[in-house]
């Protein structure tokens, strides 16, 4: 994923649509006026010249690209689509721009410091509630979301972190981009977010 303002969006899912289908590419990408988010698989050849491609666009050219095996079977189809938000949290209204405002990014070693440490800060876990149940950090806070789309209401509940320092962890990374900022947005001081989820 990426959050960069895109003023050729849907010109873009065009573009992406015909980039995948000339490698054979399956898989799900979502592109919005606030960046891309995506999966795709094919042979390794495939993903490297479609990698090569992403990354010469000047605005993908740090995008952080994360790689696993697999059979060729995760997706039955390409899906290149445009949204109102790669990850809806409905704050399309709330002039919440990652790209510009999101949390102190933090490395997993860094936080490994810092419980060494015994640093004072709250984990905030921003999946929803079936994933924090599977596991979550501990002592880390569950702000009670069922979907994303919670956020502007779990944030309510969060507001006796307002002057502490707070660090905001997720599955890969994209959803704590937007939940950083946002929280920075309504006035917390001090919002982290754990690097690549």
């Amino acid at each position: 994923y990426k959050y960069t303002p895109l003023e050729d969006a849907k010109k873009l899912v065009e573009a992406q649509r015909a980039l995948c289908e000339r490698l054979g590419l399956k898989g799900r990408i979502l592109i919005a006026d606030e960046g891309m988010n995506g999966t795709v698989e094919g042979t390794k050849e495939a993903i490297a010249k479609y990698s090569a491609v992403l990354t010469a666009d000047p605005r993908f050219a740090d995008i952080n690209i994360k790689r696993s095996v697999g059979d060729g079977t995760s997706f039955p189809k390409l899906k290149v689509k445009y949204r109102t938000e790669i990850v809806s949290g409905h704050l399309e209204d709330e002039d919440v721009k990652p790209w510009e405002t999101t949390g102190k990014h933090l490395s997993a070693d860094d936080l490994q410091s810092w419980i060494e440490k015994g640093e004072e800060f709250t984990i905030v876990d921003m999946r929803n509630d079936y994933e924090y149940k599977i596991g979550h950090f501990e002592n880390s806070i569950n702000p009670g979301m069922d979907n994303f789309r919670d956020l502007k209401s779990a944030v309510k509940g969060l507001t006796e972190l307002k002057n502490k320092k707070v660090l905001t962890v997720c599955t890969g990374g994209v959803r704590c981009e937007k939940a950083s900022g946002y929280l920075i947005k309504e006035g917390f001081e001090d919002v982290y977010q754990l690097e690549h989820g």
